[in-house]
């Protein structure tokens, strides 16, 4: 007999892997990845997704929801604001990325500000649903912690990194960042504003422009507008390496 499953949600919501040209949007989210046939057709029955205009608010610091988000094109921002009105960013979500576990586990209202930095689609699944996914495959509870322990590491690396660089060092890690996230081989086309990696480095904006004109007249890269095209990435890794030497554009 075939599996039953739950009606798909209607309201303003559209499916996006109904388009997809080489298998489900969910294919490229890690913690799915392993899914067989039989999973995979339950979770496009149970996915839902949705566009965003640039500025526009997935969720709010303090919002109530039951929901797994997942970006599947664009670039969303987690933030939250101190008492004192100043902006915290937590970090950037690509193709691939997740949030709202807390949520979708203890249905905690979230924590932080999840802001649309361009145009972008994102899936979601609901708790009743996600927990209907466990029942029928218990498996993936197993992944889904490998998720968060990973999602979980990652963070601390990234923080205790960042800690210990100098102000050059933290601009080659996050442009590697944003390579690595990248589909152009050496291109990156930034989706978020500099003040706003500025800030998540903890820099000024002026730090951050005087240090890729610098890298730029060294020969390490090209700014044009919004895109930024890695001429020599090998001494950027290098420049950011644990115990590496600061290179030539670290000047003040």
């Amino acid at each position: 007999m075939a599996a039953q499953y739950p009606e798909r949600f209607e309201v303003k919501y559209e499916m996006i892997c109904t388009h997809e040209t080489q298998g489900p949007c969910f294919l490229k989210v890690p913690l799915f990845q392993h899914l067989g046939p039989e999973e995979s057709l339950m979770l496009t029955s149970l996915l839902h997704a949705r566009k965003y205009d640039k500025g526009e608010y997935v969720v709010q610091e303090g919002e109530h929801s039951d929901t797994l988000y997942i970006v599947h094109q664009g670039c969303v921002k987690l933030s939250r604001y101190a008492q004192n009105g100043k902006e915290h960013i937590i970090r950037f979500l690509f193709p691939g990325d997740f949030f709202g576990q807390a949520a979708l586990l203890h249905q905690k209202p979230h924590d932080a500000n999840a802001e649309v930095l361009e145009s972008s689609a994102l899936c979601s699944i609901h708790k009743n649903h996600f927990d209907l996914m466990l029942e029928r495959y218990p498996k993936l509870a197993y992944h889904f912690l490998l998720a968060i322990s990973d999602l979980l590491g990652a963070t601390d690396e990234w923080n205790s990194a960042i800690s210990s660089m100098n102000t050059e060092q933290k601009i080659a890690k996050l442009l590697l960042y944003f390579h690595t996230r990248n589909y152009a081989p050496n291109e990156i086309r930034l989706p978020v504003y500099k003040k706003d990696m500025a800030l998540l480095l903890g820099i000024t904006p002026e730090t951050l422009s005087r240090k890729l004109a610098a890298m730029q007249n060294q020969g390490l890269l090209q700014v044009t507008g919004n895109c930024i095209l890695i001429l020599q990435l090998e001494q950027i890794k290098e420049s950011c390496g644990c115990g590496a030497s600061v290179p030539t554009w670290a000047s003040p």
